[in-house]
């Protein structure tokens, strides 16, 4: 279709979604979504969508003649702030059809969306939009959260695809599996070194233990700024999730001090271990490096190319990552709507933020 025969910008007009329309969503995002996993499937927007705990969340559509040329959503979240448990929102990007592209949806959908999770009383609405739709989010009034100042964070378990340009197959198979096994052993070490001191026990559990709100109830006062991760939450995020996740629980005398939660993403090119999120009690935070351990250790068992994951630079786990040897990668821009109340908002001092707290796993 030439762009002369398309419709103009003021003829656009949105709809939301209606439960018919799920599968074709799924295809859509089959189509056009270029990133790594199953974003966009029916089965996850009824899940993120349908089946909010907080509250139904928003799927805005643009059709051309039936066909789904365009699309915006808004999934419901809580955050705790100041002692506070507020209702907020994450917008996702806009993803329009190559054909459509510069015809105003981007602006028509993001707007019209956070204008629906607005009159929900979502006071908060934030976003992790990719490189290619920052500025179109900046020009309809969104603003950066500087203060965050999120990174991800890489530890790399297999460097032979890095490599084997440079080199030739057999040889960088060789030199990628001793720096492997270099790196590795370092890791380790620093584990030991920790655990004769402090005596972590390391659980896979496959629901939220009885005592998690208890957990979550003392974790979270280290922080002006952390999403909900309450034990309803939690189980609605990772273990009703469509997707399989594998939670670690980090225990000292069967009292739940930390948890991590991983899953593995592979494509064509790369197969990923994505920690999705972590969090320990305020003091326990080196017990972190037990969980790691356990992942890097199923990673390499699972052939696994890269650990990666997010942190807030000035938190202390940061220095526990670097000490493990993650390394610091690029810096993750959260965006949010600029109103009234974002303005007390965005001048926490302590965040918590990690990829599970996002779309993006």
């Amino acid at each position: 279709m030439s762009n002369k025969n398309l419709k103009t910008r003021k003829q656009w007009a949105h709809e939301s979604y209606v439960a018919k329309d799920l599968s074709e969503i799924g295809l859509f995002f089959k189509k056009f979504y270029l990133g790594s996993g199953e974003y966009g499937s029916m089965g996850y927007f009824d899940w993120k969508i349908s089946r909010n705990y907080v509250q139904p969340g928003i799927i805005n559509l643009i059709k051309d003649n039936g066909k789904i040329v365009s699309t915006a959503s808004l999934t419901p979240k809580q955050l705790f702030f100041q002692n506070h448990l507020i209702d907020i929102a994450e917008i996702g990007d806009v993803y329009t059809d190559d054909a459509y592209q510069r015809q105003g949806m981007f602006s028509l959908l993001g707007n019209e969306t956070r204008k629906q999770g607005e009159k929900r009383n979502l006071k908060f609405i934030y976003g992790l939009p990719n490189e290619a739709a920052l500025p179109g989010w900046i020009k309809n009034n969104f603003g950066i959260l500087d203060k965050a100042k999120i990174s991800s964070y890489i530890y790399p378990v297999n460097i032979k695809n890095r490599i084997q340009g440079k080199l030739n197959w057999a040889f960088s198979s060789i030199v990628s599996s001793i720096i492997a096994i270099f790196l590795y052993l370092i890791f380790k070490s620093k584990v030991l070194i920790y655990n004769s001191y402090n005596k972590i026990v390391v659980k896979e559990i496959y629901k939220c233990p009885d005592d998690w709100d208890s957990f979550w109830n003392k974790a979270k006062l280290s922080y002006d700024f952390i999403i909900n991760r309450d034990k309803i939450s939690t189980t609605w995020r990772y273990f009703e999730n469509p997707n399989k996740y594998n939670l670690i629980g980090l225990f000292v005398n069967d009292d739940l001090v930390g948890y991590l939660v991983y899953r593995i993403i592979s494509d064509r090119n790369v197969k990923n271990t994505v920690i999705a999120d972590f969090l320990t009690l305020p003091g326990y935070e080196s017990a972190l490096s037990f969980g790691l351990n356990t992942i890097v250790n199923e990673s390499f068992k699972l052939g696994v190319d890269n650990i990666i994951l997010w942190c807030v630079e000035k938190s202390k786990f940061s220095g526990v990552l670097k000490n493990q040897g993650f390394f610091k990668r690029d810096n993750i821009p959260v965006i949010f709507y600029q109103n009234s109340y974002s303005k007390e908002i965005v001048q926490s001092n302590s965040f918590h933020f990690t990829i599970g707290d996002s779309d993006n796993v």
